[in-house]
């Protein structure tokens, strides 16, 4: 728990830091693996392990820079966590929270600002008359296809900054059970990996296994739901995606704000309930 306001401010930013890197680097990526194929809509093999790998890596690297700082939450699925869990104060959880959901809306600016001039060659063209490197499977994930003229119009950001949305191939209550358990699976792996007084990877070896848990969630659920398990992942490209043109209040939004929540507190449950005080194989080997 952070103990003076320096030390809570350091972790503030931090938190604030990371989150904006970890947008860039994550919907950064499933920008860049999307663009340079065409095709439909539909996320190809390549492209859901390339976007996997990014948001895991992204957060294990991150976790590393900032955790012996602010912990290295970088979401607020994982704040809720640990403030019902009474390691953090309310005030303190706020204030995370509220750096991540900040952080996720600058990092997702500065991505913009890295990628809007991807759609030029959509606007004004036909699906024959693409040009400047873009091609059909971008402008019709980025533009509107005019039903007279046969143009792309009205182009928003690429990819729609990689905005989680429920695929329509699935009902929202299914996307909200995906979302729940891919949070409880980040969550749970935290409190065992980074928390629990015996883990068996040890401090230095947290963030790995942390980084692999997203990575697994985002092979299973980006084709689902695009994978939110992070309110402030979802939160900051939907906001800048809204701002520059793109239809960011779309189908089944509320999930990415309540099954991250809800899987938080399932997995806080079953750490505090069963995991937090059974005895170990390290506890047995020290008993014989």
């Amino acid at each position: 728990m952070v103990q003076s306001k320096k030390d809570l401010f350091g972790a503030v930013f931090a938190e604030f830091l990371a989150t904006a890197l970890f947008i860039w680097i994550g919907c950064g990526a499933a920008i860049s693996s999307n663009t340079w194929h065409s095709g439909n809509s539909t996320p190809e093999v390549g492209s859901v392990v390339g976007i996997a790998i990014a948001f895991g890596f992204g957060i294990s690297v991150l976790a590393y820079g900032i955790g012996h700082v602010s912990g290295g939450h970088i979401n607020p699925a994982v704040t809720f966590s640990f403030l019902i869990r009474g390691e953090m104060s309310l005030a303190s959880a706020i204030m995370y929270m509220l750096a991540q959901f900040f952080g996720a809306f600058i990092g997702a600016l500065f991505l913009y600002a890295s990628v809007v001039g991807l759609t030029t060659g959509c606007e004004g063209n036909s699906v024959d008359t693409i040009d400047d490197g873009a091609n059909e499977r971008l402008c019709a994930s980025s533009c509107t296809l005019d039903a007279d003229s046969g143009l792309f119009m009205d182009c928003g950001p690429p990819f729609g900054l990689g905005t989680n949305v429920v695929s329509g191939a699935i009902g929202q209550g299914s996307a909200f059970i995906a979302e729940l358990i891919g949070t409880f699976v980040l969550v749970f792996t935290v409190l065992m990996a980074a928390v629990h007084r015996s883990n068996g990877s040890g401090p230095n070896a947290a963030p790995i296994a942390i980084g692999w848990s997203v990575m697994l969630a985002h092979l299973v659920l980006v084709p689902l739901t695009g994978c939110g398990i992070n309110p402030a992942r979802t939160f900051g490209p939907a906001i800048v995606a809204l701002f520059f043109g793109a239809d960011s209040f779309v189908r089944g939004a509320w999930v990415y704000y309540t099954a991250p929540f809800a899987g938080s507190l399932c997995a806080t449950l079953s750490y505090e309930i069963i995991f937090k005080n059974v005895p170990t194989v390290e506890d047995d080997d020290e008993a014989v």
